[in-house]
Order: structure tokens, then C-alpha cells, then sequence
């Protein structure tokens, strides 16, 4: 299907906006935003009017995946989990495999050398910031 395709880099386009969002609004509740008192109200609104799009993201996924309700459940917990945009840091830990996947790779020498010298340019960055 069509919408498979697309429909994946639509949602995480708009958790990156509800995220952004969500900051912005933390930011007025603590009153380290100031905005007039309808653009707190719109910001408050487009956030639950996304946590629709993530809904849906979750029914669209158990309609392509072809499994029954509970064996979904059992097999996508974790993404279940990280529908709702508060979670949706956790997906990060699936760099996880990717890393392992990299460290193999770091075995040739062409690979190894590059990480290397990004490993180095992240430490100094690092040094920077903290100092």
C-alpha cells in the first residue's frame, strides 16, 4: 500500500512537532514563556488534536500487521508504549541494536577509522560543552 510508505515519516514528523509543542507549552505553565492567553489555549489544543494522529497511528499498524488483537499486543508492546508522545524517547533504545551492528562493522579498518575519529570529535564537543 501507498500509505505505508508515507505514513511512517508523517507520524514522526508530527511527534517532533508535538514534542516541540509540548516544550513550548511547559514553558507558559512555568512562566518562562509569555504568550496571550488564546495562544496558550491553541497550543493546549493542537496537543490533544495530535495525540489523535498517534492513535491512529497504533490502529494502522494493527490493521497492516495481520495478527489478532492479543498476539499484536504481545509483539508490540514496546511500540505500543511508545505511541503515546511521552514515550516516544524510548524508541531511541532501538539505536541500541544498531550500535552493536556498528561495533562488528568497526572491525574493518575503514569503518573502525571513522567511528574513531567520530568518537574523538564527540569527545571534544563533549569537553567543550562542560567546561
Amino acid at each position: 500500500m501507498d500509505a505505508e510508505r508515507w505514513w511512517p515519516p508523517f507520524v514522526e514528523i508530527v511527534a517532533l512537532a508535538w514534542i516541540a509543542l509540548f516544550v513550548v507549552d511547559v514553558a507558559i505553565s512555568v512562566d518562562v514563556l509569555v504568550v496571550s492567553d488564546s495562544f496558550a489555549v491553541t497550543v493546549r489544543a493542537v496537543l490533544q488534536w495530535l495525540l489523535v494522529v498517534f492513535l491512529l497511528d497504533l490502529a494502522l499498524l494493527y490493521r497492516w500487521s495481520d495478527e489478532d488483537p492479543r498476539a499484536f499486543v504481545r509483539s508490540n508492546w514496546f511500540l505500543i508504549l511508545t505511541v503515546v508522545p511521552w514515550f516516544r524517547p524510548f524508541r531511541l533504545l532501538r539505536i541500541g541494536r544498531s550500535v552493536r551492528a556498528l561495533r562488528l562493522l568497526s572491525g574493518s579498518r575503514r569503518v573502525g577509522s571513522l567511528l574513531n575519529k567520530v568518537r574523538g570529535k564527540c569527545r571534544n564537543l563533549w569537553r567543550r560543552l562542560r567546561d
